[in-house]
């Protein structure tokens, strides 16, 4: 019942993520974060139970930190990023599967911008990899995929991405049964990582950082 919605920017990309942690007809929290820092400039946004959700966060930033540390200098790529991401879900696979369902989203140094530019994968359990200008996982989609094919366009500042997904988090509020009251926002840019804000969305109510 996981909803995590990504949106590509100039100079970035934004993702959101609601904060529900539940379990059949049980919430036990609204303030779990299931959006992970994995590296300097780049998060994961993670949909699926709990203990996936932490362990394989957990694997990917440690091995990836492993990389820095034995690699100085030579941070990967959010394009490898999302490489190493799906062969560990594809060895998983054939072993213990990770039931997530991922978006990343990274900024790297681009020769032809002085700002850089964002990327963003979606990525299954099944191993499946597609390079998106947005994307939604979970039940989401059902409802706020169109406000995303409808309003996404070349050339998004930050500010018009945040819009983008406020309109999304809206329709879900109103339209989707689950109720995901609280919603957290982070952006990946050339500044690094950062939480934009965080969105009661039942009460309307904004908690800017």
């Amino acid at each position: 019942m996981d909803s995590i919605i990504g949106v590509k920017y100039n100079g970035g990309v934004v993702i959101a993520a609601d904060s529900n942690n539940a379990r059949s007809i049980l919430v036990y929290q609204h303030n779990l974060d299931k959006i992970s820092q994995i590296a300097p400039n780049a998060i994961l946004g993670l949909s699926g139970p709990n203990a996936d959700l932490v362990s394989f966060s957990e694997y990917i930033s440690k091995n990836l930190k492993l990389y820095s540390l034995s690699n100085p200098g030579q941070d990967l790529s959010t394009k490898a990023i999302a490489s190493f991401c799906r062969n560990t879900l594809a060895v998983a696979l054939r072993k213990g599967p990770y039931q997530v369902q991922t978006l990343l989203g990274g900024w790297d140094v681009s020769p032809s911008t002085e700002d850089g530019e964002g990327s963003m994968y979606f990525l299954d359990y099944m191993g499946s990899l597609q390079k998106v200008n947005y994307g939604i996982q979970g039940y989401a989609s059902n409802f706020a995929l169109s406000v995303l094919d409808r309003e996404w366009r070349e050339g998004l500042t930050k500010e018009e991405a945040i819009k983008i997904i406020d309109n999304c988090i809206n329709v879900l509020d109103t339209r989707f049964l689950i109720s995901q009251p609280t919603f957290t926002i982070k952006s990946a840019s050339k500044d690094g990582v950062k939480v934009e804000r965080e969105v009661v969305a039942k009460y309307g109510v904004e908690r800017n950082n």
